[in-house]
């Protein structure tokens, strides 16, 4: 068994991934559905399965041994690996970005952003000769609130974007008030600050040192502030080590989607651990 944790962590993950699909999606995707199974079912199976490091073929055998998993989410018999896959071909990438709006809770206004690269060579070589892909990882950037640790806004690109034609369009598509954004020198641009001022945010981004009116404003940056930054380098390894630093599928829209689910598992993982340090917390008082 390749999972490091106790049953009773993944029912409760399995529960709080059940219940946030239910209160997002419809139960159906159609009144035509055969209703074999239904959309709350599997994006739970989607994500126990990145959560415990699974492989879609293999995932099934591992779901057979779990009764209690099952029964948490009202599972009567355990899905072909190809019916989740199927599912997941189906499944908008909007659906999932709800998702992870709906697990990152109310946002403090204090916020993060940093990017990661999730390899894509473990597709196979004829593919990727086919495909002309040249560039081998996805650039996945990140929006956190600092407070909460959570992850509030995602963009993934495969192309070499700069990280200041990413930053704007991001903070845009999250439609949140940031009254203070950290973020390193990657994004120093007058093109970032402005837009982002007029909107009553405060920029904590380091200024590219070309002189020394520069060096003197970064002097006077609170470093309390800037070290929030951090937290995005916390968030990204932990995804990478807990879950996955690679994305299986082939084409780069589904690449978009796994990497979404990534950040939905996250999230779910985040409350779920939050909850329990609550609850161990109570106990000794």
């Amino acid at each position: 068994n390749s999972m490091d944790m106790s049953s009773s962590k993944l029912i409760k993950f399995t529960k709080h991934a059940h219940t946030t699909a239910s209160k997002t999606i419809p139960k159906y995707s159609s009144k035509y559905s055969r209703k074999d199974f239904n959309q709350w079912q599997h994006v739970t199976l989607l994500c126990v399965m990145i959560k415990a490091k699974q492989k879609w073929e293999e995932f099934p055998d591992l779901l057979a041994n779990m009764p209690y998993v099952c029964e948490a989410i009202g599972l009567e018999k355990i899905p072909h690996f190809t019916t989740l896959n199927k599912f997941f071909l189906r499944m908008k990438n909007k659906v999932i970005l709800i998702l992870i709006l709906m697990t990152a809770g109310r946002f403090s206004g204090l916020a993060s952003i940093d990017a990661t690269g999730l390899d894509r060579r473990h597709n196979s070589k004829h593919y990727v000769k086919r495909c002309k892909i040249t560039i081998k990882s996805m650039k996945l950037t990140l929006l956190i609130d600092t407070k909460e640790m959570k992850i509030i806004g995602i963009h993934c690109t495969a192309t070499r974007k700069h990280d200041t034609q990413i930053i704007l369009p991001l903070v845009k598509k999250t439609r949140q008030k940031i009254k203070q954004l950290c973020g390193d020198k990657g994004y120093d641009s007058k093109e970032v600050r402005k837009p982002l001022k007029c909107e009553g945010t405060r920029v904590i981004v380091p200024y590219r040192e070309f002189t020394q009116k520069q060096k003197y404003w970064n002097s006077l940056m609170n470093k309390k502030d800037y070290h929030q930054r951090s937290k995005s380098e916390c968030v990204n390894s932990v995804i990478k080590r807990c879950y996955k630093d690679f994305l299986s599928s082939h084409d780069w829209v589904n690449q978009h989607k796994e990497a979404a689910l990534l950040c939905l598992v996250y999230n779910i993982d985040r409350d779920v651990k939050k909850n329990l340090v609550f609850i161990r917390g109570f106990l000794r008082s």
